[in-house]
């Protein structure tokens, strides 16, 4: 079933760079690397297909994809767009998290210190746990380049995991290793219980859980597994900060030998343990939200947390059962240098995959008019992206340059969403909100060329 309903009466074809107009209009046929001329496979039903179908623009461009838009498009350019409502409540949420972690880190703090230690120790553990989140905060900013979330979500998600992931997991290992200390009478069983089967089966739950709360908090940029894996590391990595602090402190009473062997296990070799946990939840979520639509990908993760809570109790395990030889750590570690390779590998194919569902999605609207297959290749390649921000640098437009590119990764996104939740009226109007700040942007870049 093709995508592409008849021409409207009197449209012209766009002009291909340098002003060449074929004498008579040939529809452009999308490049197989997304080709979008045939019905979608998978979920994506007949039906919804037909559902997503996109309207040629009502006024075609008079002589090329460049040309001037109309008094519409032109309002469209002069108008401040409004914060959208995720946005919005991603500040909120952030602010309050960022209270809450307050707490949280005031009380460990108080712990500590009450406990004989000084508050200069303290700080100093502080600044080893944020070291190593910094560093995978820095990784997921790279991994975020093609289609940027906003900055309170990235936030809220950190925050999320330092906060309340920590505060319940705190709480409930705690009373779950109390009890079965009650029970078996056996520290070495209480622990077994606590690292193994609580610790995985908590933390990864209270870490999913934000997840969840960003999945409805701001739907509109939770439309994939490298969204998900984006948001699921950095509650990851907010976790093992505040859970670094803590075991730091442990190692601090062994002297600075001892630390500075915690920090080589946790915050140097098994620095990216919890963000890999977290974020295959959040890719089993974007996987399903991509095909199914909102509905299954919220459903899903009931069972999506299922890998990181196995990868979690078997490293929890293997620490306990053969960490007390040398051979045994070196294996584990081994083992987790391993994981953490597999998993940059994993990011760099999703980047990929986020880059070519570009292609595909823009593809649709280049078969309907609003965009030419160049102009597709420069806003969904790398090598396009780097060639046209190299262009608007010439006439200094870099700024509305980036912005296109921008609007046009979150309208791929946005369509891909119709493609799997129907046309909803409230994501249909993202859309046309979008290809008017498309239009607008062309009209601000080549008026600035003229």
């Amino acid at each position: 079933m093709t995508a592409t309903p008849p021409l409207p009466p009197g449209h012209r074809p766009p002009a291909q760079p340098g002003g060449h107009r074929p004498a008579e209009y040939v529809h452009y046929e999308v490049p197989r690397r997304y080709d979008t001329s045939s019905r979608p496979a998978g979920a994506i039903t007949r039906a919804r297909w037909a559902e997503a179908q996109i309207q040629r623009p009502q006024d075609a461009p008079a002589e090329s994809a460049w040309a001037t838009q109309t008094r519409r498009i032109q309002n469209v350019a002069e108008q401040r767009t409004p914060m959208p409502l995720g946005t919005v409540l991603g500040w909120i949420l952030s602010g309050v998290l960022a209270l809450l972690l307050v707490v949280v880190l005031g009380f460990f703090f108080l712990m500590y210190v009450l406990g004989g230690y000084g508050a200069g120790a303290w700080v100093v553990q502080f600044l080893l746990a944020l070291a190593s989140l910094l560093v995978i905060a820095g990784l997921i900013a790279l991994a975020d380049r093609w289609d940027p979330q906003p900055v309170p979500l990235l936030l809220s998600a950190v925050l999320w995991g330092a906060a309340v992931a920590a505060a319940m997991s705190y709480v409930i290992n705690t009373m779950v290793s109390i009890l079965a200390y009650s029970a078996t009478g056996s520290e070495d069983s209480a622990n077994f219980v606590g690292a193994v089967i609580s610790a995985p089966l908590t933390e990864e739950t209270t870490k999913g859980l934000g997840l969840v709360v960003l999945f409805f908090l701001a739907r509109r940029y939770f439309n994939g597994p490298l969204d998900g894996l984006l948001y699921g590391a950095l509650i990851g990595g907010g976790f093992a900060f505040t859970e670094n602090i803590l075991y730091y402190g442990q190692f601090w009473e062994g002297g600075a030998a001892a630390t500075a062997f915690g920090v080589l296990i946790r915050g140097v070799i098994g620095i990216f343990g919890h963000a890999v946990y977290t974020s295959l939840t959040g890719v089993v979520m974007g996987l399903v939200v991509r095909r199914f639509g909102t509905v299954a990908g919220a459903l899903v993760f009931l069972v999506a947390t299922w890998p990181g809570i196995a990868l979690h109790a078997l490293w929890n395990f293997s620490s306990i059962m053969v960490a007390g030889s040398l051979g045994g750590l070196a294996l584990i570690l081994g083992l987790e240098i391993v994981m953490s390779a597999l998993w940059l590998v994993l990011i760099a194919v999703l980047v990929l995959d986020e880059a070519r569902l570009t292609r595909v999605r823009l593809g649709d609207y280049a078969n309907a008019g609003w965009l030419t297959h160049d102009e597709v290749s420069m806003l969904a390649t790398w090598r396009g992206r780097r060639e046209g921000k190299a262009w608007a640098r010439t006439i200094g437009m870099q700024s509305e340059m980036k912005k296109m590119i921008r609007d046009a990764a979150e309208l791929a996104s946005v369509r891909q969403r119709l493609l799997a939740d129907g046309a909803h009226p409230r994501t249909s109007a993202v859309e046309r909100l979008l290809l008017d700040r498309l239009m607008a942007h062309r009209r601000v870049l080549m008026g600035a060329l003229r």
